[in-house]
């Protein structure tokens, strides 16, 4: 049955985004050098990767944000389950990093890599012009948790900042991964007040 506008569904998701660090710095250094289909093909082949472990992964790849993806898991995916598949997926980018940018960059950024941010909640889904959306707040809050791992952090690739309702969601084993409890101000995130959340350093 199809989906209107009109007949909006709530289901419940783990959100993750992910982002490329350093992507506006590579793609400057691949325009000046002309290469800058480079950036093309990692982002294409990374897409590629992303359909072809998303049936099997059992996550939805909803929407490409520039530099980065926005992916749905179920609310019940195990904590290995769904940062298994993030760790694989950056040991993938490494290699179609080092395949398809670095041999054409003159000057390499000092943070290269990927970074998540995860929350867990209700989205409202919709059909618009054709094409299934979502809105709600768990987009809002783990888009501004992948941007504040930044935050204090000269290091963040390769790390992932969760809500609280994530984390617990997830049933995390405390001694597979490091994982530090940090607070973040997230803009436009109950008034801009300190957010409490969890820091987790993947194993790539």
């Amino acid at each position: 049955m199809t989906i209107t506008a009109d007949e909006p569904i709530v289901e419940k998701k783990q959100v993750v985004v992910f982002d490329i660090c350093s992507s506006s710095n590579m793609l400057e250094d691949l325009i000046l050098s002309q290469n800058e289909r480079a950036m093309r093909d990692l982002i294409v082949s990374l897409k590629s990767y992303l359909k072809s472990e998303s049936a099997g992964r059992g996550f939805e790849v909803y929407k490409f944000i520039g530099d980065g993806w926005i992916l749905l898991f179920p609310p019940n995916v195990t904590g290995k389950i769904l940062i298994g598949f993030i760790e694989d997926l950056c040991q993938a980018f490494k290699r179609k990093l080092k395949k398809y940018i670095l041999p054409h960059l003159q000057s390499e950024p000092k943070v290269l890599g990927l970074t998540f941010g995860i929350d867990r909640g209700d989205l409202i889904r919709m059909q618009m012009m054709e094409t299934r959306e979502y809105i709600g707040r768990p987009l809002n809050i783990a888009s501004r948790l992948q941007s504040a791992i930044k935050e204090k952090d000269k290091n963040p690739a390769y790390k992932v900042l969760l809500s609280k309702s994530s984390f617990n969601g997830l049933r995390l084993g405390q001694t597979e991964w490091k994982i530090k409890r940090v607070t973040r101000n997230l803009r436009n995130i109950q008034g801009g007040n300190r957010y409490a959340c969890v820091k987790l350093r993947l194993r790539t």
